[in-house]
């Protein structure tokens, strides 16, 4: 890989930005829920819809668009997934009716399904291998400022300006932040793919499972309470 190690920490700055553009985004239908109702004559259960198809589609997209993306450098994979998410979540902005609304809603939520695993995935080849769990823990980061400073920023915004100003922030930051994914990601890095074997230890490691049910449960839990 040909990029200096003083490169590296502005790479990983780019991709925890990005998480928590990515997160904000995500946490922004909850955050401006009661607006949406209002704003387009829908109920406060059939506006959380939004909130529902978005988890459906990032929950089974994340492993089926790792193997269809597993050959793409990431470089161009993770402006790319920023860039639809921009141009999506404009999209939604600008939409006239709840029923135009969630389809495109379905569509943007379709770059978390790929941005945050993939930024996880690439990590280990950016840094060494003694500093993996810290990059990782590190990228990961942007999630966590997003619950706490993005949802809030987002209720604030939709109460004070209305919803669709929200969903507007959201797509600049994420143009701004492609860009800065692009200027700061190296070329080349592309992980290796999980082979079927490897999906099959996967799926069938009991300790992995319960983990990854757990976290369900813990993520169905956040998103009940911060939405209701």
């Amino acid at each position: 890989m040909s990029t200096s190690t003083s490169a590296l920490p502005r790479a990983l700055w780019a991709l925890m930005v990005g998480n928590f553009v990515i997160g904000t985004g995500v946490m922004v239908v909850p955050g401006t829920l009661n607006d949406i109702s209002q704003s387009l004559g829908v109920s406060i259960p059939q506006a959380g819809q939004l909130i529902t198809a978005a988890a459906i589609l990032m929950g089974l997209g994340a492993p089926a668009f790792a193997s269809l993306v597993a050959g793409w450098d990431r470089r161009r994979l993770l402006t790319i997934s920023l860039l639809w998410y921009g141009l999506l979540t404009a999209a939604c902005a600008l939409a006239p009716s709840y029923a135009s609304l969630l389809p495109l809603r379905v569509l943007a939520v379709i770059s978390p399904a790929v941005f945050t695993p993939q930024a996880a995935a690439c990590v280990g080849l950016l840094v060494r291998p003694d500093q993996r769990g810290r990059a990782i823990t590190f990228v990961f980061l942007g999630w966590s400022v997003a619950s706490v400073m993005g949802m809030p920023l987002s209720a604030w915004i939709g109460g004070t300006l209305g919803w669709r100003w929200a969903f507007g922030l959201v797509a600049l930051m994420s143009l701004a932040s492609a860009a800065w994914v692009w200027r700061e990601m190296p070329d080349g890095i592309k992980p290796a793919a999980l082979s079927r074997q490897a999906w099959q230890a996967t799926l069938g490691s009991a300790p992995l499972m319960l983990a990854v049910g757990v976290t369900l449960l813990s993520a169905f839990g956040q998103f009940t309470l911060f939405s209701y």
